[in-house]
């Protein structure tokens, strides 16, 4: 029988943060999900934490195995095999969802194979980052095959059905790429596929790297008061204020440095160049050939 969505938590030693992040995989609008926690060399204490989500509620299962090249991406392969969801919806095992993540991935993804929601990530200080990006167009696929990276792992999704069309599905990514960059190219890649952006947020991010000098308890802490506010409609409602205020600058922040280029020597030489009578002139010439031959004139 199918399911909605099955939800992959791949985890490695982060241990006590799995409380928090499974909890609110759990906590889904979405109630008919399938939930594999996939551990890659856990520790036992791991293990206690995912038994006692096994034994209270019936949609986790826990795919045990001992710690493989890199972030153990092949077991992600090998526990899709088993998947039921219509679509796969990820989750890093120190990340926040709001209950409507998986409602929103599945309206993204009723006519596409592979969508993102918007990223929302917190620096150690609490500063909020985001990265607005539209995966539909041609521009931000190009700059992700070419090695940018602006789909982190938990907001990404994609229909099992795209997943099996993959000549190939989660694998050991090479030394210098991210992990999950290197699935997603690998959907980017995929003939006829369609890829869909979400424009608001539906999870918090908390990168590991930029907490690497915080104790296990700290990061914990940390989660625990944003999984409270995550919780509470209202402060959803208050926090889309805060990431629009925060995309507005960042735009804006896009167009200074826009500007900057257009104010370079660079662009003030090519502007003197077109000044040029006889440069000038051809140049237009060129241009004006160019839209007639577009336009069919």
């Amino acid at each position: 029988m199918s399911l909605a969505a099955t939800v992959i938590i791949p985890t490695h030693d982060h241990g006590p943060t799995l409380r928090i992040s499974v909890a609110t995989a759990l906590a889904q609008t979405v109630e008919d999900i399938e939930v594999f926690v996939i551990g890659d060399g856990v520790p036992e204490l791991t293990r206690e934490i995912v038994g006692e989500f096994m034994n209270a509620d019936e949609r986790v299962r826990f795919f045990d195995h001992a710690k493989g090249p890199r972030h153990g991406e092949s077991y992600r392969d090998e526990a899709l095999e088993e998947a039921r969801g219509e679509i796969v919806c990820y989750l890093s095992d120190d990340d926040i969802w709001f209950p409507e993540h998986v409602e929103t991935m599945r309206d993204l993804l009723a006519d596409a194979d592979f969508a993102a929601t918007l990223p929302v990530r917190f620096k150690a200080d609490g500063q909020i980052v985001t990265w607005p990006t539209d995966i539909a167009l041609r521009s931000s696929q190009q700059r992700m095959l070419a090695g940018g990276n602006y789909v982190p792992l938990s907001n990404a999704a994609h229909t099992l059905a795209a997943y099996r069309r993959l000549p190939q599905g989660w694998s050991t990514a090479p030394p210098g790429i991210a992990t999950d960059l290197f699935m997603w190219q690998k959907f980017l890649r995929l003939p006829g596929v369609r890829l869909r952006s979400g424009t608001r947020p539906t999870e918090l991010h908390f990168p590991t790297q930029q907490r690497s000098d915080w104790s296990l308890d700290e990061r914990v802490a940390e989660l625990e008061e944003w999984a409270r506010k995550a919780a509470d409609p209202a402060w959803r409602k208050e926090f889309l204020g805060v990431v629009l205020d925060e995309v507005v600058r960042h735009g804006a922040e896009m167009d200074a440095a826009a500007l900057a280029v257009y104010a370079s020597r660079t662009w003030r030489f090519k502007e003197r160049l077109l000044r040029v009578p006889i440069l000038g002139t051809a140049a237009r010439a060129l241009a004006a050939r160019g839209a007639r031959r577009e336009t069919g004139q």
